[in-house]
């Protein structure tokens, strides 16, 4: 008895599920009549992008060709979308051009339309897209002209003398105790505003200042953090270099030619610095070959901090030597062969910032 029953219910379902395609396809086609795009249509009754899409595209066909298309609704004529006038769209282009940084809820005040339509004309009729607003150091017409010549020099480096041989970049940077947050960003799904945590910041963050050095071959220097409250003199770095950086330098370089690369900090541009590093490395880049104000060329910059930052500051630690510890097993964890890639970007940058005439290039 129950096997009939379940045949019966396979017939029923099998009879039932043309009616359920056909009735979906009706109701996309009426609404494509009525002048509602796919996405709306997809949102309004959440069938399938794929269905969707494809309806509309065999609809859209047989009406080209006149050939109808199977449905049980009469032709409607499509409803005038009234609301985007061109008279509308003038204004809110001309009120775009007078100040691009408005939002779409000012624009809509000022227009007088609900924000879904503003954001459908910005989008959809005016072609715009909103992006982030980019905050840089300013760059002047010197500093650009000396970030051309400079990256032209380390071109040059690259072809001669410094060809073939590992590369190895540093930098400074200080950590907070506080959490790191992109307002941007970061976001959290939760039923009510009361159950967002809230993020706190204290005024003057305790910190570390931290230096490391990478191989264009992925290998990673433990981090060396500088004693709290020390200030970074010409001494202090260049006992960091004879204690730490080199010795580091040549067990990974393996007697291997290698060249250094460090930034223009009046502590790294010192006499007592240049003429120590020309004395006892094997070859490294002088202060007249680094370019000023090029964030955007080191890799501990453009890539390794970030990477950092994003695993130790997620949260706040209590105290300093919390950050210290995750800090170091970030630096412990970074994946060698995305270090590789990133260092590898390194010449495509020079070339890169030379062709925008010294600006930035991200």
């Amino acid at each position: 008895m129950t096997h009939i029953l379940n045949i019966h219910n396979l017939k029923t379902v099998a009879m039932l599920k043309p009616s359920a395609e056909y009735n979906r396809r009706a109701a996309i086609i009426e609404s494509v009549r009525a002048g509602r795009s796919a996405t709306e249509i997809i949102r309004f009754f959440g069938y399938p992008r794929s269905t969707v899409y494809d309806v509309v595209a065999k609809y859209n066909q047989s009406e080209k060709s006149n050939e109808g298309f199977a449905t049980p609704a009469r032709k409607t004529h499509s409803k005038k979308r009234v609301v985007r006038t061109p008279e509308i769209l003038q204004r809110t282009q001309e009120l775009i051009f007078e100040d691009p940084g408005q939002s779409i809820r000012k624009l809509s005040s000022l227009v007088c339309v609900s924000e879904k339509t503003m954001r459908r004309i910005v989008e959809e009729d005016l072609r715009y897209k909103s992006y982030t607003i980019k905050v840089r150091q300013m760059l002047s017409e010197a500093a650009r002209t000396k970030r051309v010549e400079r990256c032209n020099l380390l071109l040059c480096s690259l072809r001669n003398n410094a060809a073939g041989r590992l590369r190895f970049f540093s930098d400074e940077k200080i950590f907070t105790v506080d959490a790191k947050i992109n307002r941007r960003n970061d976001r959290w799904l939760a039923h009510d505003p009361e159950d967002v945590p809230i993020v706190s910041r204290t005024k003057f963050p305790a910190n570390v200042h931290v230096l490391s050095v990478v191989s264009s071959e992925g290998d990673v220097m433990p981090p060396h953090f500088f004693n709290r409250g020390e200030n970074v003199t010409k001494e202090v770095y260049l006992n960091v270099l004879i204690n730490v950086v080199k010795p580091w330098m040549e067990i990974v370089s393996s007697g291997k030619p290698y060249v250094f690369q460090q930034d223009g900090a009046p502590a790294h541009t010192s006499h007592l610095v240049q003429n120590w590093l020309s004395d006892n490395v094997d070859m490294f880049w002088s202060k007249e070959f680094w370019p000023p104000n090029s964030p955007d060329l080191n890799p501990l910059d453009f890539y390794v901090w970030s990477v950092i930052e994003r695993v130790t500051n997620k949260s706040r630690h209590p105290n300093l030597a919390s950050l210290r510890a995750a800090i170091e097993a970030a630096f412990a964890d970074m994946d060698r062969d995305s270090l590789k890639r990133a260092c590898e970007r390194f010449r495509p940058r020079l070339e890169a910032v030379i062709q925008a005439g010294g600006g930035y290039i991200e």
